[in-house]
């Protein structure tokens, strides 16, 4: 069977879209997507330093803040209690300062009247090392249903070669407001961890499973499988201390981009093929009306 010039042009244009629809499939999208989940991993990643060196100033302040306090206490016993209340009037985000020892029954505390009262009961497992002094421990309370957010430190020093602790709660509200924002609304989570296990979590539509241990999580990009989906973990450490924060956000969330240019593409491909035929056949429906009135012509003119 014979087709038409139209035939043939639409079977032509049918093969050309295929083509061109295989190719940004299997060719242009592969390396788009690539690029747009190595470029979206880099931004995550430096949101993700900057949040961490702002929260490591906070924490780098108040570790010193507890060393002086040591420090000056233990050059200056007697006047101890002095030297907490005017650190607690120059530090407004202390909520309670204590010094204590182990072999005498003296107690030196100083409370903050603008916060309530904080009674404390710490495990050992929550307490972590701070890399700034060896000396010094430090440890970040957060709790979901409280609108209490601690942040301890606890230091030792020696008076007269009596052991000493100092132990400072701090407000730390400000620091769970320092987390990075990223422009996926609420499809990513962040959190803030310790050996210990999650401090503090972001309100997020997504969450690891419980059986995934983030404190095994040293990698700094990490890819997993979740059930059907590619879920890519990023942490960073502190240099503050021992603590970690992991970003979790799902590759279909960072390859969206790439949805969307493929959608655009493929309705582009098929809309101008789709004129291309249309014109292809007004011009073919021109083209027969010319050659019937030039055939009328020549045969009115042949007579």
């Amino acid at each position: 069977m014979k087709l038409s010039l139209f035939g043939r042009t639409l079977i032509a244009l049918a093969f050309i879209t295929v083509t061109a629809i295989l190719c940004v499939c299997f060719i242009v999208r592969p390396k788009y997507e690539a690029s747009v989940l190595a470029e979206r991993l880099a931004v995550i990643q430096q949101l993700q330093k900057s949040s961490i060196i702002n929260l490591d100033q906070n924490i780098s302040t108040w570790s010193r803040v507890s060393q002086y306090v040591a420090s000056q206490v233990r050059e200056k016993p007697k006047d101890g209690e002095a030297i907490l209340r005017s650190m607690m009037i120059l530090h407004p985000e202390i909520i309670h300062m204590k010094i204590r020892s182990s072999g005498t029954s003296d107690e030196l505390t100083s409370q903050n009247t603008s916060y309530p009262t904080v009674n404390l009961d710490l495990k050992d497992h929550q307490w972590v090392h701070s890399k700034i002094n060896n000396s010094l421990q430090v440890a970040w309370l957060s709790q979901k249903d409280s609108t209490a957010h601690l942040f301890i430190t606890r230091t030792q020093f020696q008076v007269q070669q009596i052991p000493f602790e100092l132990t400072i709660v701090w407000d730390a509200v400000g620091l769970n407001t320092i987390i990075p924002e990223l422009p996926f609304d609420k499809n990513y989570a962040v959190y803030i961890y310790s050996p210990a296990g999650i401090i503090l979590q972001n309100t997020s539509s997504l969450s690891l499973d419980e059986t995934y241990n983030l404190a095994d999580t040293l990698i700094a990009v990490q890819c997993i499988q979740k059930e059907t989906a590619s879920w890519y973990v990023l942490t960073h450490t502190f240099h503050s201390a021992n603590f970690w924060m992991a970003v979790v956000v799902t590759e279909k969330i960072l390859v969206q981009p790439v949805e969307v240019f493929l959608i655009y593409s493929i309705t582009l491909i098929v809309g101008l093929m789709f004129l291309m035929a249309i014109l292809g056949w007004v011009l073919q429906r021109q083209m027969k009306l010319f050659i019937e009135k030039m055939r009328t012509f020549l045969l009115t003119t042949g007579e």
